[in-house]
């Protein structure tokens, strides 16, 4: 190939035969180079809109001072720092997690939404310091990050994550067709809890007031005082009580409402009478459905990993990802 300048300056090839082919030859590849180049081009964008238009699961805490919007897993950790705060045992935290987590889920399902709104009592405390260099809301967001999106499910669907303090020495069996997978677990260890005992003295005048308030209806007030008729479950917590009034009619309250009408710790207790108070001698702390906590840090510390601890309470479950 040999190169001529005119007179103006300008330098001009004169083509040969090899350049004229590669010149078809690119000619004839430009369409297909194109088209994978644009191709790929085309991939990557589309990548990058999902990310852009893909929705984050997010919580609206209701605080004192208004309303504090977080991702999920941001919320699990300051959550998860009120469930279980203080020493606690890794393995144990983290089936927390993941009940914490199945319960949003749960939300999320029931309302085809992806934000939903919670009470957040106790939460307004981590907005100041987000960032949480404390070492309970450090381990908390390590729980957190471990079983990233993890929940437990049965069948396939959210269950019902149930979980509470202390155990009266078993957990509560919720029925075959409520929840078949809440069954009864033995936790002999919760016997050993600093909180397994409380006592509570109720004035009989304060007794009756109390009961008057929430039953609708007319009342002898002996009726009230020591006619009630309380039927208790297989694992010795009350299911609820029954009055008779001077009509004839019967008013039930079930045993939540009960054991909260008198700030019991549970409603697993004995109930005597002395003089002129009602006196509750109580086993256990919170409902008793579900997970005991206290019985899985004694599980931890016995070396049952968190996917352990969740299978021994939660019969016939599987852990699945939450998407």
């Amino acid at each position: 190939m040999g190169c001529h300048m005119n007179k103006n300056g300008i330098v001009s090839k004169k083509t040969n035969k090899r350049d004229a082919g590669s010149f078809l030859l690119f000619v004839f590849l430009l369409p297909y180079v194109c088209a994978c180049l644009w191709g790929h081009v085309g991939e990557e964008a589309e990548s990058l809109k999902k990310e852009e238009t893909e929705e984050e699961y997010l919580v609206e805490v209701s605080v004192e001072w208004g309303v504090w919007e977080l991702p999920l897993e941001e919320y699990l950790a300051y959550r998860l720092c009120l469930v279980m705060p203080g020493e606690c045992e890794e393995e144990a935290r983290k089936a927390q997690a993941v009940l914490l987590r199945t319960e949003l889920a749960a939300l999320y399902a029931g309302q085809e939404e992806k934000s939903v709104a919670v009470e957040g009592e106790g939460l307004a405390q981590f907005y100041k310091n987000a960032a949480g260099e404390e070492e309970p809301l450090k381990k908390s967001r390590q729980a957190v990050q471990e079983t990233e999106g993890e929940i437990l499910t049965y069948q396939g669907e959210p269950i019902r994550a149930s979980y509470f303090r202390v155990s009266n020495g078993s957990t509560r069996d919720a029925g075959e067709e409520e929840c078949p997978y809440l069954s009864a677990v033995s936790c002999a260890q919760d016997q050993e809890a600093p909180d397994y005992h409380s006592v509570v003295r109720v004035g009989r005048e304060r007794y009756i007031d109390k009961l008057r308030g929430v039953l609708e209806g007319d009342f002898e007030e002996q009726t009230l005082w020591e006619g009630g008729k309380f039927s208790f479950d297989g694992t010795g917590y009350m299911t609820g009580v029954s009055y008779r009034g001077k009509s004839g009619e019967e008013k039930r309250i079930d045993g939540e409402t009960f054991r909260h009408l008198f700030g019991l710790a549970s409603a697993s207790f004995e109930l005597d009478r002395e003089e002129e108070q009602a006196v509750f001698r109580v086993t256990g702390v919170g409902h008793g459905f579900g997970m005991s906590q206290y019985a899985a840090e004694c599980r931890a510390k016995n070396g049952e990993t968190y996917q352990e601890i969740l299978a021994a309470f939660f019969f016939q479950t599987e852990l699945a990802n939450f998407e």
